[in-house]
């Protein structure tokens, strides 16, 4: 494996829902609401492009649809832990879940049970949200996972203020 790299999470200043994905001040990707009130976002890298949205309430999914060819479709059921389980086009598999009761932060972990990507939120800061470490440099498919594991943090989180 690469050696891990951080990447910064953002607010923009002008959009209403817009996190940038920062390395070293240059924007690797982002997630875009459209409309500021729906589980609904655009995730975005410089060549790649998917829409995301959740689905019901009792039984919720997650569904992501490839913007560009090829034009490939996940349909993700999420438990009440919000945990998901995702197999990436090269056929590894890899499962989202809180690294512990306690702890915010989400971590993807692969078949072999080893973290590839911690999410780690900044409560109390306006524009800097939160950072997210990856543990492999090279791939690709990560970043990915990344947004998707971001834009699950949010939505649980709006879910939980919603509920106050």
């Amino acid at each position: 494996m690469s050696k891990s790299y951080q990447i910064d999470v953002i607010k923009a200043k002008k959009a209403k829902k817009r996190y940038d994905f920062f390395v070293d001040d240059q924007v690797i990707a982002s997630v875009d609401y459209p409309k500021r009130y729906e589980k609904k976002a655009v995730l975005g890298t410089p060549d790649r492009q998917w829409e995301i949205h959740r689905k019901g309430w009792w039984k919720p999914s997650i569904e992501i649809v490839s913007a560009q060819s090829p034009y490939t479709k996940w349909s993700l059921p999420q438990s009440w832990r919000h945990t998901v389980s995702l197999r990436a086009d090269d056929n590894r598999a890899f499962v989202m879940k809180q690294r512990s009761f306690w702890s915010g932060s989400l971590i993807w972990v692969n078949d072999k049970d080893e973290t590839v990507i911690e999410i780690k939120p900044y409560r109390w800061s306006y524009s800097n949200r939160g950072t997210i470490t990856i543990t492999d440099k090279n791939d690709t498919n990560l970043i990915f996972l990344a947004l998707i594991g971001w834009f699950l943090f949010q939505t649980a989180r709006e879910d939980a203020a919603a509920a106050i």
